[in-house]
């Protein structure tokens, strides 16, 4: 059931917020209604399409995408569902008697709360903490920058499906992203281009790759499909018989 929210006057220059298109924003605004007290909401791009923005002519996938390359909203499975959640939620959302619908894990937690600035994009169902994010691993392994004078540490490449100088995932985040963006060929080619790209960009880029990959991800996979589908319906057309 959609709940009543409140807009704070600060959303309007929120750089995340203005960074993405207006739709985009609008979608922001709505999924706060399909929220519970908690932040999180249900990943169902079909059910949020229908509920917010019902006759907006517009790709609800790619809106989500924009907003989780924001930073405003992130997408997590849990116990075998598949859940979203919202950047700094109970900082600004507080009812007076709150309840929750969807599990959380403590990274979506704090996630919600604004405790922490990042968190990963995918968690384990059993809701347990991912091997990357354990002590001692991370999503990436920090990499301390060469000191003038002297040698770059020797970074460690075992345990990763793929470790990259900037991306660097275990197998269980390798296989869901290969089987999440099923268009796309070859993921370890894609990523070891988007490792190139990364390596190229600022700090703050760098050190969110884990947010921001998969949103690169889709598009890719998203525009291969849509270009699989433009050459079968050519194919089809041609093969017709000429009257």
């Amino acid at each position: 059931m959609s709940r009543i929210r409140s807009v704070h006057p600060g959303l309007w220059t929120d750089e995340r917020f203005m960074e993405v298109s207006p739709l985009a924003r609008l979608l922001q605004i709505g999924i706060w209604n399909e929220c519970d007290d908690k932040g999180s909401f249900e990943w169902s791009p079909i059910k949020l399409k229908a509920r917010l923005l019902p006759v907006d002519n517009c790709d609800i996938n790619e809106l989500l995408g924009e907003l989780v390359r924001a930073g405003s909203v992130i997408a997590y499975e849990i116990q075998g569902r598949k859940l979203g959640a919202v950047r700094n939620f109970t900082r600004y959302q507080r009812p007076k008697k709150p309840n929750s619908l969807y599990p959380q894990t403590d990274e979506v937690r704090n996630w919600c709360s604004g405790e922490r600035s990042e968190v990963p994009n995918q968690f384990p169902t059993d809701g347990e903490n991912d091997a990357q994010m354990e002590e001692g691993g991370g999503r990436r392994e920090e990499v301390e920058e060469k000191k003038e004078g002297g040698a770059a540490p020797a970074e460690k490449t075992t345990d990763y499906a793929f470790a990259g100088r900037t991306i660097r995932l275990n197998r269980a985040d390798f296989d869901n992203w290969r089987s999440r963006f099923h268009a796309i060929p070859d993921m370890a080619a894609e990523l070891t281009a988007l490792d190139a790209w990364l390596g190229k960009q600022p700090d703050d880029k760098r050190k969110s790759w884990f947010h921001q990959v998969p949103g690169m991800l889709n598009r890719k996979h998203q525009e291969l499909l849509t270009t699989a589908k433009a050459e079968a319906r050519a194919g089809g057309e041609m093969e017709l018989p000429i009257a």
